[in-house]
């Protein structure tokens, strides 16, 4: 017991040095599309449903984005987006549920408290998203490489800026990714018992639900099984969870929205090599722009790698056929920029496998000189991130002079891009602000310099 525990303590260490690096700029950067994902916990809690009847009226008569996250069918009002991460993240929320007459507060009380669950929530998933990569990675690389790509990946990737700070969807599936690409890597390490391959399924079942693009990681584990010449045992044990978990998401897309994309158009753009080259290189979007470590994964891919990839054979096919099929997928999306928000959001699910592949590719990076330019990359999207976080939306990018949405164009001007026009923006210093009054004066003198900021928790 005592050496378990001792094996743990790094762990538990990094988990909560996470959460009190992601909880520093004391607030959430949310959006409407994540308002949906806080309220589902509560409603479950509260009124054991997943419609969000308690919070409809409200939402839509008081909040200008309310009709466009929430979709009324049956008299009942549902998300417009997938319920199965905030159903399974609901017992996060059970300290909040705890709290006295909770289910007597009106509405808008509710909703101010679940953007503050939100937030809590959020660290607490993208933290331990980063513990389960660090045990995914020591199985691919020494201890130290791990913890050196470990803290990579939490400091300096969308995993900081995006996934940590809001309920977006990553946020919940980059645990399930993760436990996915460590069934391959359990499975290459010679552990041939059938739980791998029922855990490698019901991971990208998973995912598949927590969010539809995911669902890319079924073909891919087809794909990793035909390679391993898998046994049609292993077939059904691997595809049967996975497959399970598929039909009960489409069961549930086809009752409430009628079509088993759920809330989400099947349309798709032709402009393919539009969209790829705007989320990898353009200032705005640009995966290589805001985590540049991200071409190291290529590394994976040369001759002094052959004996790494050769013993990882399944993790790296796992993490290559889905960071390409999902690149391309998020290419054609029509809104392949993702909306306001800080760098490449849509390409968060990404970062995990990419890490993964850069571990594999590690023999390459042996001499000084890449090295010291990976460590120099490393630091700037370390920098990077921070600035999203400490500063964003600072400038107002995304909306002046024009909205992005209305204009994507506007991510290739190098001019005037997010990252000048937010650190011009300067820090926002309001939430230290909010807190000092809370200290202070209690909840009253919050809310009222809440109020004082012109800052709307909706």
């Amino acid at each position: 017991m005592y050496r378990v525990r001792r094996a743990a303590q790094p762990y538990a260490l990094l988990f909560v040095l996470l959460l009190v690096v992601y909880h520093s700029n004391l607030r959430p950067i949310a959006a409407g599309d994540s308002l949906p994902a806080s309220l589902i916990p509560f409603s479950i809690l509260l009124d054991g449903s997943i419609t969000l009847d308690r919070f409809g009226p409200y939402l839509t008569e008081h909040v200008w984005y309310g009709p466009e996250v929430l979709h009324k069918v049956g008299g009942h009002w549902y998300s417009w987006y997938p319920v199965a991460g905030p159903v399974l993240a609901t017992p996060l929320y059970l300290p909040i549920a705890l709290v006295p007459q909770l289910a007597k507060q009106p509405p808008a009380t509710l909703i101010a408290i679940a953007r503050i669950g939100e937030k809590f929530t959020s660290v607490t998933l993208a933290a331990a998203a980063a513990v389960a990569l660090l045990f995914l990675l020591s199985r691919l690389t020494s201890r130290r490489a791990a913890w050196i790509l470990t803290l990579v990946f939490a400091l300096g990737t969308g995993n900081w800026s995006t996934a940590s700070q809001a309920l977006w969807q990553p946020t919940f599936g980059d645990l399930a990714l993760i436990g996915f690409l460590y069934s391959m890597e359990r499975l290459d390490g010679g552990t041939l018992s059938p739980r791998w391959y029922w855990a490698a399924g019901s991971f990208a079942g998973i995912a598949l639900a927590i969010r539809p693009t995911c669902g890319i990681l079924v073909p891919v584990l087809a794909v990793v099984l035909w390679f391993r010449s898998a046994r049609v045992s292993e077939y059904l044990a691997a595809l049967v969870p996975c497959l399970v978990i598929a039909s009960a998401t489409a069961a549930y897309n086809l009752t409430v929205f009628g079509r088993l994309a759920g809330g989400y158009s099947a349309k798709v753009e032709r402009h393919f090599v539009d969209g790829l080259l705007g989320i990898l290189i353009s200032p705005g979007r640009g995966l290589l722009i805001y985590t540049p470590v991200a071409i190291f994964a290529l590394a994976a891919f040369a001759p002094a790698a052959r004996q790494s990839r050769g013993q990882h054979r399944s993790v790296v096919a796992a993490a290559t056929a889905f960071s390409v099929l999902h690149l391309g997928l998020i290419a054609v999306w029509p809104e392949w920029w993702g909306g306001y928000c800080w760098g490449p959001r849509l390409l968060t699910e990404t970062l995990a496998p990419i890490l993964v592949l850069i571990a594999i590719g590690l023999p390459v990076i042996r001499s000084r000189g890449w090295q010291s330019a990976f460590a120099c990359l490393a630091i700037y999207g370390c920098l990077v991130q921070a600035l999203g976080v400490y500063c964003y939306p600072k400038g107002r990018w995304d909306a002046l002079p024009e909205s992005v949405d209305a204009a994507p164009a506007r991510v290739w001007d190098w001019a005037d891009n997010p990252l000048v026009r937010t650190a011009r923006g300067g820090f926002v210093w309001e939430p230290y602000a909010i807190a000092g009054a809370a200290i202070s004066g209690g909840r009253p003198a919050a809310a009222k310099r809440l109020q004082q900021l012109g800052i709307n928790p909706y």
